[in-house]
Formats: structure tokens, C-alpha cells, sequence
């Protein structure tokens, strides 16, 4: 073998992710690697896998190439294709410190955990490799690795960016289920009308309005949950996502503030919150935005997403508030259309001085241009106003929504309803109309 081998390498680099792809993963994008590897139904005719390419056009083994440039079991050490860290949302399921490949057209990691709405883009990076990677010895001349089809089919879904297809998303926020346990762990301060207040029937409200309105999604911008919550809220929260999940509307979520504290309950009647996020994801009945792009149910719209603090659902524990800056943060590459980005923690404009994190800076270095922000974290409209103070602009144009808590939580809310948000993305802009919880 020469001192770059790029058969050897996707070979390695796809494989790690081929092993490390969860039991959820869809049945399609597990079928599509293991054709591209080891041979299977979506490979292309007369071409071959990069298994048999590996065993045919390459005079060494590939674990003397592992050996040489990598800890001996995999390649770690890549000069010859492009590699990144996993996304965010896949780091829990790959070796620490593996690296995955990039797709060489859009410079997009492959992605590892892959829903049914987004397996398509998933298989359309997945064509951007060549059929024949260069190698000790030529291959056939075979330039086609995955049946063109479906690969057809998959960059006709991926690239359909036309703003004339409208996105329509029930932008929930600061939910905090489990709130009306304040009274019995003592932690926290509770609004005089406590015993009003209803997790179960807040979150029923939410997937009501939901499947009513027949909205493309669900997006929750952080503190899904209080820091103290009981077991059976957790579960009655569970048979709602689950039945979003069944009826086609998938829910996407950033973690908050204390959603990350719900992993320290103190009470002995409070569950372990974040380790039932945890479950929800593996389930699929929730989906955690980062910052890689999210094809929203499959169509034009992209969510990408910046937990409270920059610290992710895996990263519980090293949540420090004001700890990142936009300086930090690095977009993935979404193709042309609608973009939308949702954020916990405080910011300008809604803020001035007290702002945690200066989205005037955070949209001015992104490579991404975003459509819509969408912030979560704040109990109030600003200014206490009820009618214009929930949508702003940064300082570029770009329009920035809040819902307020689904709950009535804090004592603006007092004699103002709780309400949740549909938004409505098209070429005409973002429209925006109120549903109270």
C-alpha cells in the first residue's frame, strides 16, 4: 500500500458506522451501507462493494493499513478522504474518538442514527462517493454504486428546497413538566395558583392542538421538563409523544436549563428526567436538534438547534450558564431553503444587558442563513407585552419568535392564558397564530 489509500479508508470509516448504527436506525439506511460494504439489495448493477473492491484492488490487508495508520483494529489517521466528528446527536452510539466520513459534495458528515423522514438525504451523501475509490490496483470503470433509482428518488426529496412548499411547526416551549410538584419537594418558586396547573393535561392540550391543526412537526425550544418530576407524568408524557410519533408528526427538541437539572432529583416520588429524555430519543419518539441540520418530516424545512449552555442530552453535568460564545459554534452545510434555529438561553434582542449570548454575532459568523430563530428559556413577553412582545428581529432582518411557557409558570401569566405557537413557512415568510394551552 502507497501512504494514502482512499478504498481502505471509507472502507474502515464506513464500516465504524455501519457497527454503531442503534436498533432504531431506519431499515433502509442500515440496508444501503451494507450494500455499499459488504454487498445487499440497493447495490447498483455490475458494481461491487467496497468489501470486495478492498479484497481485489488492494495488494495489502487492511488491518497492516489499520496497524500503520491507526491503534490496529481501524483506521484513525485519514489523509486521503475528509473526516469529522460525529454529529452531536450520534456521538452515544460510535467509538470515542472515532472519526466518520464526509460527504465530498456537501461536506456533510454521514450521519449514524437516521429516521424514516430523513433517510433519503441520509442515501443521497451517501451517493456523493465514488464507485470506484482510488486504490493499489484500477477497478472495472464502474461509475454507479447505488441503484440510480433510488438514488434518484433520493435527491429528488433531498434538493427540494421550493419555498412555494409551505412548513407548518407547533413551536411549544418551557413546558416544565412536573412544575406542580414544587409544593411537595420544596424546590423552586411556585405561582399562588399552583393547584391549578396540570402537566398531563398541558402536554394532552399540546398533542391535541397538534393533530387537529395536522402540523408537519412539533418543536420544543428546552425545559421539556421541571427540575423535580414525578413517574407518572413521565409516562403520560410518553403515550402523547408516542402517539405524535404513530400519526406522523415528529417532535424535535433542544434540552433547557432544567432538563438538565432533572438529572439530580431530590425528592424519593422524582424520576431521573434526563435519563427518560434519554429513553425518548432511543425511541424515537423524540428527536434532539443540534447543530447539523434537521429535515423537518422529510420536506424543505431545516432545524438546526443550541441546547441551554451548548451542552447537549449526553453531556448532562457540564451545564454551566454563559459558558459558550458564537464564536464556538460551527453550522453544518444545510442546501438552499427555508433554515430554521432554535435556541435556550437568554439573548439579544429579547435581552440587552443581561443577554447570555449575542445572536447579532451568532447570526452574523454563521456560514448558514437562517429564515427564523426560535428562543425558549424567558416567562414573559417582553415589555409585558402580551400582543407584540413574543416576535422581534435581530439586527440583520432575521425574524425571532417566542411562545412563552405552555404553562402558566410565572406571574406575568397571572390573567393571561399559557400558548403554544403554529408557525407557517413558505416564500411568502413566517406566519405565526396563537393556540392556547
Amino acid at each position: 500500500m502507497g501512504d494514502g489509500n482512499e478504498l481502505t479508508e471509507l472502507y474502515d470509516s464506513l464500516s465504524v458506522l455501519y457497527e454503531s448504527l442503534p436498533s432504531g436506525t431506519d431499515s433502509e439506511w442500515k440496508e444501503a451501507l451494507k450494500s455499499i460494504l459488504y454487498d445487499g439489495e440497493l447495490l447498483a448493477n455490475a458494481a461491487s462493494c467496497y468489501g470486495k473492491q478492498q479484497k481485489d484492488r488492494n495488494r495489502g490487508k487492511r488491518k497492516v493499513y489499520a496497524r500503520r495508520y491507526g491503534n490496529g483494529e481501524r483506521v484513525t489517521e485519514f489523509s486521503d478522504i475528509t473526516v469529522a466528528e460525529p454529529r452531536a446527536e450520534d456521538k452515544r452510539y460510535v467509538p470515542a474518538g472515532a472519526m466518520l466520513p464526509v460527504a465530498p459534495e456537501s461536506g456533510e458528515v454521514v450521519p449514524v442514527q437516521v429516521t424514516e423522514e430523513e433517510v433519503d438525504n441520509a442515501i443521497a451523501l451517501l451517493a456523493e462517493f465514488p464507485a470506484e475509490p482510488s486504490a493499489d490496483r484500477p477497478g472495472d470503470g464502474v461509475d454507479v454504486l447505488l441503484d440510480p433509482e433510488r438514488v434518484r428518488r433520493a435527491r429528488e426529496t433531498s434538493e427540494r428546497r421550493v419555498w412555494g412548499d409551505e412548513s407548518t411547526v407547533l413551536f411549544v416551549s418551557d413546558t416544565h413538566l412536573g412544575y406542580e410538584n414544587r409544593e411537595i419537594t420544596g424546590r423552586g418558586d411556585t405561582v399562588s395558583w399552583i393547584g391549578d396547573i396540570s402537566s398531563k393535561e398541558t402536554f394532552n392540550r399540546i398533542s391535541q392542538i397538534a393533530i387537529d391543526r395536522g402540523v408537519d412537526a412539533v418543536v420544543h425550544t428546552g425545559d421539556i421538563l421541571d427540575h423535580e418530576v414525578d413517574q407518572e407524568t413521565l409516562d403520560t408524557t410518553e403515550t402523547y409523544l408516542a402517539l405524535l410519533g404513530d400519526l406522523g408528526i415528529p417532535v424535535y427538541c433542544i434540552i433547557g436549563s432544567h432538563d438538565h437539572d432533572s438529572a439530580n432529583p431530590q425528592h424519593v416520588d422524582s424520576g431521573d428526567g434526563i435519563a427518560w429524555l434519554k429513553s425518548q430519543v432511543k425511541k424515537g419518539h423524540l428527536s434532539e436538534l443540534s447543530t447539523s441540520p434537521r429535515p423537518v418530516a422529510g420536506g424543505p424545512l431545516n432545524a438546526y438547534g443550541i441546547s441551554a449552555g451548548n451542552v447537549g442530552i449526553d453531556d448532562v453535568g457540564k451545564f454551566q450558564s454563559r459558558e459558550w460564545d458564537p464564536s464556538h459554534i460551527a453550522f453544518g452545510a444545510a442546501t438552499p431553503g427555508p433554515n430554521m434555529l432554535c435556541l435556550h438561553d437568554g439573548l439579544t434582542p429579547y435581552r440587552k444587558y443581561d443577554a447570555d449570548v449575542d445572536l447579532e454575532r451568532l447570526l452574523a459568523q454563521s456560514r448558514v442563513s437562517f429564515d427564523c430563530v426560535l428562543i425558549g428559556d424567558e416567562h414573559r413577553p417582553k415589555k409585558q407585552d402580551f400582543e407584540n412582545g413574543y416576535t422581534f428581529k435581530a439586527g440583520d432582518g432575521t425574524p425571532v419568535f417566542y411562545t412563552g411557557p405552555a404553562m402558566r409558570v410565572s406571574e406575568p401569566y397571572r390573567d393571561h392564558d399559557a400558548f403554544v405557537t403554529e408557525l407557517s413557512i413558505s416564500d411568502a415568510g413566517v406566519t405565526s397564530t396563537r393556540h392556547s394551552v
